[in-house]
């Protein structure tokens, strides 16, 4: 049943009855100081819902300036008040002490068990760490070891203002460790001195750190295992067979028999201690500079290019993909002297020929060939000869050019008598 309306006017509000409700298409605004009522009781004013009012389901709220619960509570699926036992679990919803944290599988509590006894530790099978400064400082295992100290950084010291009492005690006398053994400094000298001592049996041997330069100093050998090296910046520098390849210069005055040698700068072989040493023996001997090579071997001396032998800068021999030379254009005073027969283009010379030659010889700029008759062909200068192959009597030892030309003018020279 309508109250009031005024369905021809949009601007004025209706305000009727529905289903036992009153009920308006616009909104209620009450004045200041009043507010909403259920049976004369306030249940909603301008700042805050009425004391009757103790259940909702609000999922937001302002910044609280108090809270107070006096049944279980649950914040944010991750902290869980038990009323009935007074616990809170931090990550659990089944807190087992007062405060229980669950954290990356590690169950964590604080309580007290029973009477007149404090407890803080693991609920589960892991290490309990006490730190300071982000570094553990005492570390109970869940083997029951207590260790002092972080095993990464050290720094554990124990200190007992008191009376130690011990079932067992024991010193760490073993050989193997489980961390470094440390030499701390002293007033006096420092590191230096520090390290190990073996005395007892004889002298006293040992390995200790020395200065001038810093470097560990030791009385007796080293000796490792086969097929070990010692290292420097975790490079081999030296093996039972070999320096590492790192190792580039050395003062070595003796070497074993080399089965090859390369050598990119300039070399010296000087000899050895005695005259037995004198000689350098190399199976071969390859000398490259990048663009040139030579390969010299007890069989040849092989050159890429041209090669030349010289004496006080001046050329000896020199030989190129065209022609070999001896002696030097620009000295041509000094004399080259053959010891034994000399032959040109013979494969077999003549043992008792001293000199033998195939084919034509040009000496004082004369030419000097040979043939059955005077040449008919080729060019020829005045003063050349012709030596005749088939001397018979009545004929001429040979042909001398009278008239330079192709072939020229030829006269015999030589009248072989008759018999």
């Amino acid at each position: 049943m309508p109250l009031f309306t005024n369905s021809q006017d949009p601007n004025n509000p209706i305000f009727v009855t529905r289903n036992n409700k009153l009920w308006t298409d616009h909104d209620l605004d009450l004045s200041t100081g009043h507010s909403y009522n259920i049976d004369r009781v306030p249940v909603l004013t301008s700042t805050g819902l009425g004391a009757t009012v103790i259940t909702s389901n609000l999922t937001q709220v302002g910044t609280l300036q108090s809270l107070a619960v006096s049944g279980d509570a649950e914040l944010g699926d991750f902290a869980y008040f038990n009323t009935t036992f007074n616990r809170l679990g931090l990550g659990t919803d089944s807190p087992v002490a007062s405060l229980n944290i669950l954290d990356n599988n590690v169950d964590i509590v604080i309580g007290s068990p029973v009477a007149n006894l404090a407890y803080m530790g693991t609920n589960s099978n892991h290490d309990l760490v006490i730190g300071t400064d982000n570094l553990a400082r005492i570390t109970v295992k869940n083997s029951g070891q207590v260790n002092i100290g972080d095993p990464v950084n050290g720094g554990g010291v124990l200190n007992v203002y008191g009376t130690l009492h011990a079932t067992t005690l024991t010193s760490d006398n073993r050989i193997d460790r489980s961390s470094p053994l440390q030499f701390i400094a002293g007033t006096d000298s420092g590191i230096y001195g520090l390290g190990l001592v073996w005395a007892g049996s004889g002298y006293t041997r040992q390995l200790v750190m020395l200065n001038n330069p810093d470097r560990l100093w030791t009385s007796e050998s080293f000796d490792i295992s086969a097929n070990q090296s010692y290292m420097i910046d975790s490079k081999a520098v030296l093996s039972e067979t070999a320096l590492g390849p790192t190792v580039t210069s050395s003062n070595l005055n003796v070497l074993g028999a080399l089965q090859s040698l390369f050598v990119t700068g300039p070399a010296m072989f000087i000899g050895g201690v005695d005259a037995s040493q004198s000689d350098a023996k190399v199976r071969s001997l390859l000398l490259d500079d990048g663009t040139n090579s030579i390969n010299i071997t007890p069989a040849n001396i092989n050159s890429s290019s041209n090669v030349s032998i010289t004496l006080q800068q001046n050329n000896v021999i020199s030989a190129n993909f065209n022609q070999l030379e001896i002696g030097d254009k620009l000295i041509q005073n000094r004399p080259v002297k053959v010891f034994g027969p000399l032959s040109v283009n013979i494969n077999n010379p003549d043992p008792t020929v001293q000199f033998a030659v195939n084919g034509d010889v040009s000496l004082g700029g004369k030419r000097f060939t040979s043939g059955a008759s005077a040449p008919t062909s080729g060019s020829y200068n005045t003063g050349d000869i012709c030596w005749n192959l088939t001397p018979t009597p009545s004929n001429y030892v040979g042909w001398i050019c009278v008239t330079a030309g192709s072939p020229g003018g030829w006269l015999g020279f030589g009248m072989i008598a008759n018999q």
